[in-house]
């Protein structure tokens, strides 16, 4: 069955736009501007992104290390603002590309359709 792979490659400056949108008050990263985001590829698999933010608190510059998660919901959240179409039934992984971060969709085929669809006649 074929396999449809998309890749929403985010920038730098895409990255720290889409990290300054993020909700107030989400608890993962305290408020204040964001100076810098940081991606990398973990030996294994897998990426790690880490955040510097200016806390508004403390007025200081914080590094956070950011989960899977948050980073998929932040990505999701700035293309749907933007208009960035994502498969809604897609496989959705995160993925470093040279210095930018992928956001990976891998589409599958409707495997419903194909195992209830009949089987051709046998040549004879």
């Amino acid at each position: 069955m074929p396999t449809e792979l998309r890749k929403i490659i985010f920038s730098k400056r895409e990255l720290v736009d889409a990290f300054s949108r993020r909700p107030a008050g989400n608890g993962a990263v305290p408020e204040g501007a964001v100076h810098g985001v940081h991606v990398f590829q973990k030996f294994g698999g897998g990426v790690k992104v880490l955040l510097d933010v200016m806390d508004d608190e403390e007025q200081r510059l914080k590094r956070f290390n950011l989960q899977p998660d948050f980073i998929s919901e932040i990505l999701l959240e700035y293309c749907a603002g933007h208009g960035i179409p994502v498969a809604r039934t897609a496989d959705k992984y995160l993925e470093v590309i040279g210095d930018n971060l992928a956001l990976s969709q891998k589409i599958r085929a409707q495997e419903e359709f194909a195992e209830s669809a009949p089987e051709p006649p046998l040549e004879e």
